[in-house]
């Protein structure tokens, strides 16, 4: 780029440097030139960071490229001479901006201090807008609450620059743009339109990088009431966490729990959930599937209810609607009722017990059959967030129940058991 900009002046150069090299009168002490510095201001207020940078890099350049490895006595015989020809190659340079005054200190490391003069239009107003490209509306509010700061940041950047000098200066525009969306907004890479004036407009079109949230999923981890009485508020939440689909996955990573503690508040607005002061928390996990873990728990109650359909079992209980209401004792203990109720033939089993709970490890219990005359001991272990573990002992008929279960959905369950005196079958939970 300099050499078609220095290609004229370097002939005069040259010459300046062959007469002086005449006139040394001591050689022995000349010094070869090793460094350029540049020291700038500009009239009228200090220059942007970035265009700052940019013409400080120029000159620079201009500097190294004339004076570093020359002896400095060939130029400080000429100085005046010198100053003129590189105040003429900075004002080629240099676009948007006149030289207005230019003195160098030679030695071995050279210091350039150069006073320039905006010329031409000036940037007196910047309006700057953001195009989030595909997101949904409730996405791009997120992004929204990031780039706040945007237009007051490109005001800082371009108010009060030469007109002429924002497409010589094209890190002003786009790449000091760019690093500022880049600190901002990391996820997203930022291309700029900019329509440079005294009016200047500024285009910013935000493209998602990375991973992209494609799905999402609200899961119900611990309730105390029944799933479906809670419906109205999960289809809502759902249907706002779906809003998220389109964004990049570290930037909902980098947001999770605001985002959590917004779909909290729309589950907290349900009418019914206000009604019976039930206490709901999220869990945001991002990932490609965005998925909202809730908990929704009363403080004194649990409620429960099933529905079993086995396949594979002998028998006439292969049918069975199950409902237990349960008082919570302390933060571990809970005494229950619980009816079964088989429709074919109509059978029915009632049970009374309480049990412990042992952290999130296991929950150990018993309960008594009023039905049959049963002692029952009991045993929940949890394996993960879909899985289960599950013991009954029943000291009447002396035999040994176990189901291993799988979570299909919130409100579908999938479990394996087998029995000592009945064999082993499939059970399908509808968790109601």
């Amino acid at each position: 780029m300099f050499s078609s900009l220095l290609k004229r002046r370097m002939i005069r150069a040259g010459f300046l440097l062959l007469v002086s090299s005449f006139l040394l009168s001591t050689p022995a002490e000349a010094a070869p030139i090793e460094k350029v510095d540049v020291d700038l201001s500009a009239a009228g207020g200090d220059l942007p960071p970035a265009v700052e940078k940019r013409v400080v890099s120029s000159i620079s350049s201009i500097g190294n490229r004339i004076l570093v490895g020359k002896e400095e006595n060939l130029f400080a015989l000429n100085s005046a001479e010198y100053n003129k020809v590189l105040a003429d190659i900075i004002n080629r340079v240099v676009i948007g901006y006149v030289v207005q005054d230019l003195t160098v200190d030679y030695g071995r490391n050279t210091a350039i201090h150069v006073s320039l003069q905006p010329v031409g239009q000036i940037i007196r107003q910047v309006d700057t807008e953001i195009d989030y490209g595909g997101l949904t509306p409730e996405a791009a509010r997120y992004v929204e609450r990031d780039a706040a700061d945007v237009p007051r940041l490109m005001d800082n950047l371009l108010v009060g620059l030469p007109v002429d000098s924002v497409g010589w200066a094209e890190s002003v525009s786009q790449s000091a743009g760019r690093d500022l969306l880049a600190q901002l907004l990391p996820e997203f890479q930022a291309n700029f339109e900019v329509e440079s004036g005294e009016h200047t407009k500024v285009r910013i079109y935000l493209i998602p990088q990375g991973k992209i949230v494609r799905s999402s999923r609200l899961t119900f981890e611990k309730t105390t009431i029944p799933r479906l009485l809670m419906l109205r508020a999960a289809e809502e939440t759902e249907t706002a966490l779906s809003h998220l689909q389109g964004l990049p996955v570290d930037f909902v990573t980098r947001h999770r729990d605001i985002i959590a503690s917004d779909m909290n508040d729309i589950l907290k607005k349900d009418s019914f959930i206000q009604k019976y002061g039930i206490a709901t928390d999220t869990t945001l996990i991002s990932g490609e599937t965005a998925e909202l873990r809730v908990n929704a728990l009363t403080d004194h109650w649990i409620i429960r209810t099933e529905v079993w359909l086995d396949a594979g079992r002998d028998g006439n209980k292969n049918t069975a609607v199950e409902g237990m209401l349960g008082h919570y004792l302390g933060k571990h203990d809970t005494v229950f009722g619980e009816a079964r109720f088989y429709p074919g033939p109509m059978d029915w089993n009632v049970y009374g017990g309480f049990t412990h709970q042992f952290g999130s490890f296991m929950d150990i219990g018993y309960k008594y059959d009023f039905v049959d005359n049963a002692n029952h001991i009991f045993s929940v272990v949890p394996i993960g967030d879909k899985f289960a573990l599950r013991y009954d002992r029943d000291f009447r008929k002396k035999d040994n129940e176990y189901g291993f279960s799988y979570k299909i959905h919130n409100y579908i369950t999938l479990e394996y058991v087998y029995n000592d005196e009945e064999g082993k079958w499939l059970r399908l939970i509808a968790n109601l």
